[in-house]
């Protein structure tokens, strides 16, 4: 597989989803330059996450899923919703808490959705460059436009929880709590049921159901925002 192949399928997904927020957040855009810098805090936020986990064996925690092989189904499904869901939902929201929803632009609902989904795009694209050069054929072509899409709609779900706090004085603690918990779940059982070829359509319908939330959303902002602007 050569560089140029990997890069291509590790940037065209980037510059699709950044394009596709870009378009639903049209009426009242958020500027260019601050979407770009959320993409790259996201992309290190997954570069401190990569190393955090490398750190779990010292804990006796797997590292990653060839450690679970021989577990209980219980434990697995545990294993899911601490490593793979709450820990990189944690690694993401980071950036999000600590820089984004500072940004002067951070005045709608909805921006808390785009910014948490960009953060997932820089997050999505460091793993990748990991799993991408190991792949071929439809694996590679799968995982390149998957994990992008999937990272998006778990981090969505915090994204616009915060997002309301912040903008009608509600509790940010609560909103935050609950909005990383729901999160680290779905991302959780969504990894589980992945991994299970039995399972494995029913992490298609949880993808669904999250998505077409997330599209309510997303088009009564857009009708919203047709009826504000000029």
């Amino acid at each position: 597989m050569t560089i140029s192949i990997i890069a291509s399928f590790l940037v065209a997904p980037a510059i699709f989803w950044i394009g596709y927020f870009y378009y639903k957040d049209r009426f009242f855009p958020e500027p260019i330059v601050k979407i770009l810098a959320t993409y790259f805090l996201g992309f290190g936020a997954a570069y401190l996450c990569y190393h955090f986990l490398r750190l779990l064996p010292m804990t006796d925690i797997p590292g990653d899923l060839s450690g679970m092989a021989n577990r209980s189904q219980l434990v697995f499904f545990l294993y899911c919703i601490g490593a793979g869901g709450l820990v990189e939902e944690l690694f993401k929201l980071l950036p999000f808490v600590l820089i984004v929803v500072r940004f002067g632009d951070f005045d709608e609902g909805i921006d808390g959705i785009i910014y948490a989904s960009i953060i997932a795009l820089g997050f999505a694209t460091f793993e990748n460059i990991h799993y991408l050069p190991l792949m071929q054929g439809w694996e590679l072509l799968g995982r390149s436009l998957a994990s992008p899409l999937t990272h998006t709609i778990f981090s969505s779900i915090w994204g616009y929880w915060i997002a309301r706090a912040y903008l009608f004085k509600k509790s940010r603690l609560l909103a935050l709590s609950a909005g990383l918990s729901l999160a680290a779940i779905l991302h959780g059982l969504f990894d589980f049921l992945t991994l299970d070829p039995s399972l494995r359509v029913f992490s298609a319908v949880l993808i669904l159901l999250i998505w077409v939330w997330r599209i309510v959303i997303l088009e009564r902002h857009n009708r919203d925002g047709a009826v504000a602007a000029p």
